[in-house]
């Protein structure tokens, strides 16, 4: 049997705005932590137990059935909600210690598995799936052109508002607010410029008349108007499967625009920017060079490299350059025909004067 303080939910509300306001959590990973909290809150009233009078031992066999039915990644996102649970329990006097201060985080053996990035040609291939003969077409491309062109959040992108787009699009830049509620500013290409104004000009006009006035830049044609994640998704993953692509996510998208960036010789401290991440062993994550750069570098600098020239043959290339003489100046030596008189005369002084 559960207690009374159980039931009542004041201590969730409690929680969440703390998360909202205090540590500024975006809308999406609260409805995730609210969800994690409500599975957690099943799981001890099928035992018995109370969340204020969780023991040591409740949780490592919690952790222990997490992990037998669930992926690594998944438990580690649940097992992240409920220390900041009890941390924010504990601090606010609603438990008298918290029971995961003596609990270590379950370790595993690293596994590298690379998330599908699309090449440049996949991109592309991708970007000419909408019909753009439609609105809903256009919208899908300009959708997808920013996601790739400014490396935006899926997050980010469905809550732009008017506004924010039509300040900075002469300027190409967005300011959007990302992860934590920090502000950072978005920078995109001329192809996505263009085709945020095809949309912001013609198809979102037409797609208000369905759905009424609303601040929001990407209007869906429902009812409601809302262009929320889920549409987005099942919108990309349909354009990826008729380009004939693996699962391509919008979060992949955001890869392609960091990878293929550092693939053309950018550097990681103005993709981090850009990304807006705080750490720059994150943006390491995104940033991958390809297995076609990784061996034309082995090739060029490995001394047992194809293409590998020693550094003393360099150097003497260089000091042989140096010590030759200069080319002499001679009159018989054709000069080009200038293209007008100016320079005519131009040629002809500097002859005079050689």
């Amino acid at each position: 049997m559960t207690c009374g303080k159980c039931q009542d939910g004041a201590w969730r509300r409690e929680f969440e705005f703390e998360l909202m306001w205090g540590a500024g959590m975006a809308k999406s990973t609260l409805r995730c932590v609210r969800y994690e909290l409500g599975r957690w809150v099943q799981w001890l009233a099928a035992r018995g137990r109370c969340w204020h009078a969780v023991s040591r031992c409740d949780l490592i066999t919690w952790m222990s059935d997490a992990l037998a039915a669930q992926a690594a990644k998944t438990v580690d996102k649940r097992i992240w909600v409920l220390r900041r649970l009890y941390r924010w329990a504990h601090l606010e006097g609603h438990v008298e210690g918290d029971p995961w201060q003596a609990i270590a985080k379950p370790a595993r053996p690293p596994t590298w598995q690379p998330r599908f990035v699309p090449s440049r040609d996949q991109v592309l291939a991708l970007l000419a799936q909408p019909d753009t003969k439609t609105m809903t077409g256009i919208r899908d491309r300009a959708i997808l052109e920013l996601l790739y062109g400014a490396g935006l959040r899926a997050s980010e992108l469905v809550s732009l508002q008017y506004n924010q787009i039509c300040t900075g699009l002469k300027d190409r830049c967005i300011k959007v607010i990302g992860k934590g509620q920090r502000e950072r500013l978005v920078i995109y290409g001329e192809q996505a410029a263009l085709w945020l104004r095809y949309y912001a000009h013609v198809a979102r006009r037409e797609l208000l008349w369905k759905v009424g006035p609303t601040e929001q830049f990407f209007v869906n044609d429902t009812r409601s108007g809302e262009l929320t994640y889920p549409v987005v998704r099942r919108s990309i993953k349909r354009y990826a499967l008729a380009a004939g692509l693996p699962l391509v996510t919008a979060h992949a998208l955001r890869h392609a625009f960091a990878t293929h960036l550092y693939q053309a010789g950018a550097n990681l401290r103005v993709i981090q920017m850009l990304l807006g991440h705080v750490m720059l062993e994150t943006t390491t994550v995104y940033a991958r060079t390809s297995t076609e750069q990784m061996l034309a570098l082995l090739e060029r600098h490995h001394p047992r490299g194809e293409h590998y020239v020693p550094l003393e043959v360099i150097r003497r290339e260089w000091q042989r350059e140096e010590a030759m003489p200069p080319p002499p100046i001679n009159d018989e030596v054709p000069i080009a025909q200038p293209a007008n008189d100016h320079a005519v005369r131009w040629m002809r002084s500097l002859r005079r004067a050689t």
